[in-house]
C-alpha cells in the first residue's frame, strides 16, 4: 500500500510539473541583434473611433531614442494623420520615434479646443507608457504640427507642460493668433473659426476676445514656453506669414529661444517639394537634437 501511495504522489508531482507553462519556466531569450524599422498604425488611445495614432520606430534603437509627436491640420474641422505620413517617415529615418497622432475633430460642442488637447494629452501619455515595450525615451519628447495641428502643437506645448518633458516645438504653417484671423480673414473665421471656438466674434464683446486670445499661443506664451521652430510659405493666403512672424517676435519679448524658416514662392504647404520637406525635416532634426 505505501509503495502504491507513493507512486500516486509521484505520478501526482510530474503532472502538476507538467501543466506549468512553458514561458514561465523558461522565458524566451530577447531577440538578437539591433531593433528593425518598423510603423504600427492605428494605435487606439480612447474609445473615440477618431482616437488613433501611427508609431514608428527607427532601425537601431534605444532607450536613449527620442521621440516626436506630429499632428495633422485641416482647420481643426477635417484632415487626417496620413497627410503627415511623409513626416513620420523622414523623421524616423533620422533616428526618431514618431507618433503621428489623429485627434476628435470639431463638434457641435462649446469648447473643442479644450477637447483637442486632450485628445493630444492622452495620446503623448499613453505613447510615453508604450517606451519601455518599443524601445524609446519615454522621459521626454518634442512636438510639430501643420497648420491647424501647429496651433494645437503649439497650445499643448505653451499651456499643458507643467511636467517639463516638452523640449521643443515646431508650427508649420501653424494659426498664432485666432483673434486676429478672425478680423484678416472672414471667411476662415465664418465657417472654421466660430464653429471651433463657439463663440462668434462679431459683434464684438469682450467676452468673445478673451475667448479667441485665450486660445490663442500669441496670448498664452510664457518665458517658460520651450523653444519654438516656425517653417512658413510666402505666398501662404491661408494662414498667413504674420502668423508665424508675430509668433516669433513675441517669444522674442518673452527670452525664448526661437528660430523661422521662410520658403519663397511657396503656399500653405510644400509636400510635393521634395528639397523643401527634406530641408524642413534636416532643420527640425538639428533644432531638436541642440534642444536635448
Amino acid at each position: 500500500m505505501r509503495i502504491y501511495l507513493f507512486i500516486l504522489s509521484m505520478l501526482s508531482i510530474l503532472l502538476l510539473a507538467g501543466c506549468q507553462p512553458t514561458d514561465i519556466i523558461n522565458p524566451p531569450p530577447p531577440p538578437a541583434g539591433p531593433l528593425k524599422d518598423t510603423t504600427i498604425t492605428n494605435i487606439s488611445y480612447g474609445a473615440n473611433a477618431s482616437q488613433k495614432f501611427d508609431l514608428g520606430l527607427p532601425a537601431g534603437r534605444t532607450a536613449a531614442t527620442p521621440l516626436v509627436v506630429v499632428v495633422h491640420g485641416g482647420g481643426w474641422s477635417t484632415g487626417d494623420k496620413n497627410e503627415l505620413t511623409w513626416l513620420l517617415n523622414g523623421l524616423k529615418q533620422r533616428g526618431y520615434a514618431v507618433a503621428n497622432i489623429n485627434y476628435r475633430l470639431t463638434l457641435n460642442q462649446p469648447d473643442n479646443y479644450k477637447m483637442q488637447l486632450d485628445d493630444l494629452d492622452s495620446a503623448v501619455q499613453y505613447t510615453l507608457r508604450l517606451s519601455t515595450v518599443h524601445t524609446f525615451n519615454g522621459q521626454k519628447l518634442y512636438i510639430v504640427g501643420h497648420s491647424a495641428g501647429g496651433h494645437l502643437s503649439l497650445s499643448y506645448a505653451y499651456t499643458r507642460n507643467a511636467s517639463g518633458k516638452v523640449k521643443a516645438a515646431g508650427s508649420m504653417a501653424g494659426p498664432t493668433d485666432l483673434f486676429a484671423m478672425s478680423y484678416y480673414n472672414f471667411n476662415i473665421y465664418n465657417s472654421i473659426l466660430e464653429p471651433f471656438l463657439g463663440v462668434p466674434l462679431f459683434p464684438s464683446t469682450p467676452a468673445a476676445t478673451q475667448r479667441y486670445q485665450d486660445c490663442s499661443p500669441r496670448y498664452t506664451a510664457t518665458a517658460a514656453a520651450p523653444p519654438t521652430i516656425f517653417f512658413h510659405g510666402e505666398l501662404d493666403i491661408v494662414v498667413t506669414p504674420d502668423q508665424s512672424s508675430g509668433m516669433y517676435t513675441k517669444l522674442g519679448t518673452l527670452g525664448v529661444e526661437r528660430r523661422i524658416i521662410t520658403y519663397p514662392f511657396t503656399f500653405h504647404d510644400w509636400w510635393t517639394d521634395g528639397t523643401k520637406t527634406a530641408n524642413t525635416m534636416d532643420e527640425l532634426k538639428t533644432w531638436f537634437t541642440n534642444h536635448p
